[in-house]
């Protein structure tokens, strides 16, 4: 089943079109159906059992095969009619294709009610551990002829792959305010600082923006840095410094390499803690309330036709009712949808 779904769903060049009138063979698969249950059954009454029907329609329907076929399907062998050589080639392959034809039927009606099919989710940023790799990676055991594709894309890119139909739903970290579409929040991620290990803060147990006047922040281009400098910004305002900024046209892992090296500090989130980066060490910040907190949110188009985004939208809606702490201020840039 799922390898039909996977043939269905996949992307590329179409198969060429086919005239049906060349394929035409004036076999039935009526005709095809029967001979099987003869085969299985042995004779002609038992298979019209099987088959509810009289006897003589199962003849008719074998006679009529072998014409088409030219040739005998089946002969009698002590009181039990097999299939001749030809017949055995003819019903082992017909029986394959009526199998296939089966499983081929159910895929599309799973894949038209939402039980199975594909969606691809646009993301950006670490998938180390968390709630997002468990989006992407994880199946839901109530679906699982539901594929999640991960498709991932730089920040200022995540609505325009969505409103091209490339992408069924985009995670962004941080409220979507100008997001021409529908979104939902999803969960919350901890903002923590990354230091290089020699730092004298280093060895601080805990941290707050105003331990952080005179440090040089270390921004990705790749995130939503307009958003990321608008949050320093707003942290060190009460404290009337504004935070030495420089972005950088490289990953947040990258970002966090360079802190490493000694080149500055930077800031992340708390599923980045899964990976391992030389020379670097993770702080917790404390803002004026305690933690800083940025929501993950789902957004996607009402216009989707996609049945199983739906489903998945429904399981996300009872998972993460009510996730709405937003400690921080970070917006994410205006959709281009």
């Amino acid at each position: 089943m799922l390898r039909i779904i996977q043939e269905i769903e996949a992307n590329g060049k179409p198969p060429a079109l086919i005239d049906p009138v060349s394929v035409r063979t004036g076999v039935e698969r009526a005709q095809i159906e029967t001979a099987l249950a003869v085969e299985l059954h042995g004779s002609f009454g038992k298979a019209a059992r099987a088959l509810n029907m009289l006897p003589k329609t199962v003849n008719k329907r074998v006679r009529d095969l072998e014409f088409q076929l030219g040739c005998p399907v089946f002969e009698r062998q002590r009181r039990r009619l097999v299939p001749t050589p030809a017949g055995r080639v003819f019903l082992r392959h017909t029986a394959e294709i009526l199998q296939d034809f089966h499983q081929l039927v159910g895929a599309v009606r799973r894949i038209a009610d939402g039980k199975a099919g594909q969606i691809a989710i646009g993301y950006h940023g670490s998938v180390a551990n968390g709630d997002l790799h468990r989006l992407l990676f994880a199946a839901d055991p109530a679906y699982p002829d539901i594929q999640h594709l991960p498709v991932e894309l730089s920040h200022d890119r995540l609505f325009e792959t969505l409103a091209s139909g490339r992408i069924d739903l985009a995670i962004v970290r941080g409220n979507p305010a100008n997001f021409q579409g529908l979104s939902a929040p999803l969960w919350t991620e901890r903002i923590i600082l990354c230091l290089p290990v020699e730092h004298p803060l280093a060895s601080r147990p805990l941290l707050q923006w105003p331990d952080l006047i005179g440090e040089t922040f270390l921004v990705s281009g790749y995130d939503p840095s307009d958003a990321i400098r608008e949050l320093l910004e707003d942290r060190f305002a009460p404290l009337q410094v504004s935070p030495p900024i420089v972005i950088h046209d490289i990953s947040t892992r990258g970002v966090i390499n360079m802190v490493g090296a000694g080149r500055g500090i930077c800031l992340c989130l708390d599923s980045m803690l899964g990976d391992q980066y030389a020379g670097t060490i993770f702080h917790e910040l404390t803002g004026a309330i305690g933690p800083e907190y940025v929501t993950s949110f789902a957004c996607w188009l009402d216009d989707n036709p996609n049945r199983a985004l739906k489903r998945l939208l429904a399981r996300l809606h009872r998972q993460y009712a009510g996730a709405t702490k937003i400690e921080s201020s970070i917006t994410y840039p205006g959709g281009k949808s």
